[in-house]
C-alpha cells in the first residue's frame, strides 16, 4: 500500500519532471493531456507505446506524454473506472444504487472485465469513460499548461534577479 509520504513523493517527483520540460508550455501540456487520454481510456498495457507514436506523429513532447499515461496506474485505476460506470450510468439514466450494488460484488479485475464484456456494464462504461476521458484531458491541459508556464516564468524571475534586474 502506499503511504500518505509516499504518494506525496510522487506526485512531487512527476510535477518537478513535468515542469522542467524543456519545451514551450503549449507542447508539454497537450503532451500531458494526450498521455492522460490514452491513460484513462483503456489501452491493455499499451498506452505508453500508443502515446509514444502519437507524440512523434503530431510533434509534441514524449516525455511528458509518458508522465501524463502514469496517471492511470494500479491504485488510480479502479477510481476511473468507477468514475466511468458511475457517470456512464448517469447519463443513461440508469440506477445508481444498483450500479454500485453490481460493481461491489466483483471481487477481481476479471469479474470486472467479465461484466463489462457480458454486456451488463458495456455502455455505461464506454459513454462514462469517453466522457471522463475528455474531461480530464481538458483540464490536465489547462493545468499542466499553467503549472509549465509558471515554473518557467519564476525561474526567469529568479536569473533575473540573481543578475541585479
Amino acid at each position: 500500500m502506499l503511504g500518505k509520504r509516499s504518494f506525496i513523493r510522487w506526485v512531487r517527483y512527476h510535477y518537478l519532471r513535468l515542469v522542467r520540460l524543456n519545451d514551450s508550455p503549449e507542447k508539454v501540456a497537450l503532451g500531458f493531456s494526450i498521455g492522460v487520454t490514452v491513460g484513462i481510456f483503456p489501452t491493455f498495457g499499451l498506452g505508453i507505446v500508443i502515446v509514444i507514436f502519437l507524440a512523434w506523429l503530431i510533434n509534441i513532447n514524449k516525455a511528458s506524454a509518458i508522465i501524463g499515461t502514469l496517471l492511470m496506474n494500479p491504485w488510480t485505476s479502479p477510481f476511473f473506472w468507477a468514475l466511468s460506470f458511475f457517470t456512464g450510468s448517469l447519463m443513461l439514466g440508469n440506477n445508481l444504487k444498483e450500479t454500485a450494488l453490481l460493481i461491489k460484488s466483483l471481487k477481481t479485475q476479471g469479474d470486472l472485465w467479465e461484466a463489462i464484456l457480458g454486456k451488463r456494464l458495456i455502455l455505461p462504461f464506454i459513454v462514462g469513460n469517453l466522457t471522463v476521458t475528455v474531461v480530464s484531458a481538458v483540464l490536465s491541459y489547462i493545468a499542466a499548461y499553467y503549472l509549465v508556464k509558471a515554473y518557467k516564468n519564476a525561474k526567469i524571475k529568479k536569473a533575473l534577479h540573481k543578475r541585479g534586474f
